[in-house]
């Protein structure tokens, strides 16, 4: 079984509940109850920040080699939306990428909700979604799935499909982060999460070490890509927090110490 970040685990690494998804052969279950109602994208994007995202997204792509998501892997995730969704938009609710050392990708988890409606906001409601995964440690190959019904009502819309290629393109930023862990002697394999920004606006990464840590050293990070900006609680290992700041230098990020992630 593949699961996204645990509760207990999400717990550890910031005080923000965040949603916790499980992906499985019979399909994706959502165990939380948003807090807040989700929203139609239309009520709550910014098409001005969007365009910032793109702009930054463009120009931190440039000199790279490669894509982080293949060309082809987006346009088959954009047309199984399309396939499958009803909604206005073709929202997507869950997504989640876990970069391998070398910045290559190690896992996808991408979740979009196709009912036309959006359910009531309580833990009786179920909704239906269409799914992508990627595992490289399972031959390496894109799951799509089609439509299937799913416990829970929908979670917060973060991204209209056709915005999927700009989200991609900032994984290239951290890509870049995740390599200059490595070249820093930090090794851990890092994850990022879509979220809503806190003016729900546009979108921020969740960003953090995939793999739970013993003791807890690093906690979640928020990057903020139209700026650059990545929020950080205080990391209390002189040693770790001195390379985690090169690292972030190096991936062309600003970090910015809060006093809790609830300040992000």
């Amino acid at each position: 079984m593949v699961t996204s970040r645990p509760y207990n685990t999400l717990m550890k690494r910031s005080p923000v509940v965040v949603i916790a998804l499980c992906f499985s052969i019979a399909g994706v279950f959502a165990f939380e109850v948003p807090s807040i109602a989700p929203k139609a994208l239309k009520e709550t994007q910014d098409p001005g920040q969007v365009q910032a995202h793109a702009d930054a997204a463009k120009k931190n792509a440039e000199g790279e080699k490669s894509p982080v998501v293949p060309e082809d892997w987006i346009k088959q995730i954009q047309e199984l939306a399309k396939k499958n969704s009803h909604r206005e938009s073709m929202p997507v609710e869950h997504c989640r990428f876990v970069f391998k050392k070398d910045g290559s990708l190690a896992n996808i988890e991408m979740v979009i909700p196709t009912n036309a409606i959006r359910t009531p906001n309580n833990a009786d409601q179920n909704h239906k979604v269409c799914s992508v995964e990627f595992d490289a440690k399972k031959g390496g190959k894109l799951k799509l799935s089609d439509e299937k019904q799913v416990e829970g009502p929908d979670l917060r819309e973060l991204f209209g499909i056709d915005q999927l290629p700009i989200v991609c393109q900032e994984l290239v930023a951290l890509r870049k982060f995740q390599r200059a862990f490595a070249a820093n002697g930090l090794k851990y394999t890092l994850e990022g999460y879509v979220i809503l920004a806190p003016d729900e606006k546009s979108w921020i990464w969740d960003v953090g070490p995939s793999e739970e840590q013993m003791p807890n050293i690093i906690y979640s990070m928020y990057y903020y890509p139209s700026t650059g900006e990545l929020h950080s609680s205080s990391i209390d290992n002189p040693k770790v927090k001195q390379k985690v700041e090169a690292a972030a230098k190096a991936a062309g990020f600003h970090i910015i110490y809060v006093k809790t992630m609830n300040d992000r």
